[in-house]
């Protein structure tokens, strides 16, 4: 059986409450009470809660691979499944925002506003493309050394890159299915790749140096904090000072959960599962709020129209709701294996049938 890292469901839990409380308060809250120094504030946090998802993604690549490389690092059954789990990933990032529950309507919908925001990245996109790309790399099978340095050096490119790639002319010209993923989306790979990246190293470093991990990743962080802070301040590469920053803040955040593991275990198991389904509630929020092609959100009905205390209100509800859902999928997965996968097959392929034989 696979050894548990509760730090890490921690720290997506963390992540996907953020993203809960973000996205309400980003499609409820009425617009006049948007300029509030409270708001304006908490827009500064938001710009976190995607790159720890990320980052954790990254981090857990790395503990389920490297004890295993050998396994991945040749075409076997075990590197199948994972293959089709992030090309799901994948899959499912487009799923969420089709233009229509019809293939042919989505077919007649090329060049409209609707196709462009199908075609737009967003995070499941992201990690699925950035880890397959790590996948790939393992299949090479590197020395450790050149991993370090390889993916070490594209982290860092990536920033840098980020302003020349989106004035590329070339980049423009590339059609629009392949374009979005470096630019004008809502993750492109330049530059949210380097947070999965970043927290694929620290994943890295934690299966080779264990027990003084944390020493060695604090004072990372802290010097990744006050290069980017220094870099900042003397307006040199904006971007790549921003995500520098940023991860040595969540490699900060990931060091205290790592510490307080043994707290965290004595949590109600509930709320462990909230982090290890952290794919199902991100999925199910997202359609409760903004809908989808099989829903309308809460969003259509609502508006920004509501109080801070109505959101909140809401906020509660959603996340006790979030909550209950982890919990009983997860018991339904460990209980009930076969009758989870029938339950997910049959939501799966019902929604793949319908939308290629519905005409309307």
């Amino acid at each position: 059986m696979k050894k548990r890292y509760i730090f890490l469901d921690m720290l997506r839990a963390l992540a996907v409450a953020e993203m809960i409380h973000g996205h309400s308060l980003d499609g409820l809250l009425q617009n006049t009470l948007r300029s509030t120094s409270f708001f304006v504030n908490w827009t500064h946090v938001r710009g976190y809660t995607a790159p720890v998802f990320l980052f954790a993604a990254g981090f857990a690549f790395a503990l389920a691979t490297l004890p295993r490389s050998h396994v991945y690092s040749q075409f076997s059954r075990t590197l199948l499944t994972r293959l089709r789990r992030l090309f799901f990933i994948v899959l499912l990032g487009y799923l969420m925002y089709l233009p229509f529950f019809s293939l042919r309507k989505t077919i007649l919908s090329v060049g409209t506003s609707g196709w462009d925001n199908f075609l737009r990245v967003d995070i499941l996109r992201c990690i699925g493309v950035s880890a397959l790309f790590l996948q790939f790399w393992f299949l090479l099978k590197p020395k450790h050394v050149i991993t370090w340095i390889t993916i070490g050096a594209i982290t860092v490119a990536l920033p840098i890159l980020t302003p020349v790639i989106r004035q590329s002319e070339f980049v423009q010209s590339l059609p629009a299915f392949i374009e979005y993923y470096f630019v004008d989306s809502r993750f492109p790979l330049f530059y949210y790749t380097s947070f999965l990246f970043a927290g694929f190293l620290m994943g890295l470093s934690y299966t080779k140096l264990r027990n003084n991990w944390w020493i060695y990743s604090t004072a990372t962080a802290a010097l990744l904090i006050i290069s980017g802070l220094v870099a900042k301040s003397s307006g040199g590469l904006a971007a790549l000072s921003a995500f520098v920053v940023k991860c040595g803040i969540i490699i900060l955040l990931t060091v205290m959960l790592e510490r307080g593991e043994n707290l965290w275990e004595r949590l109600p198991l509930v709320a462990q599962y909230f982090g290890k389904e952290s794919l199902v509630v991100y999925v199910v929020h997202l359609m409760i709020i903004y809908g989808s092609v099989a829903n309308t959100g809460l969003v259509s009905y609502w508006g920004r129209t509501l109080s801070y205390a109505e959101v909140y209100l809401f906020i509660l509800w959603l996340f006790a709701a979030m909550v209950l859902l982890a919990y009983l999928w997860h018991r339904l997965k460990i209980e009930h294996m076969p009758v989870a996968r029938w339950v997910k097959n049959t939501v799966y392929w019902s929604f793949l049938l319908i939308f290629l034989v519905r005409p309307y």
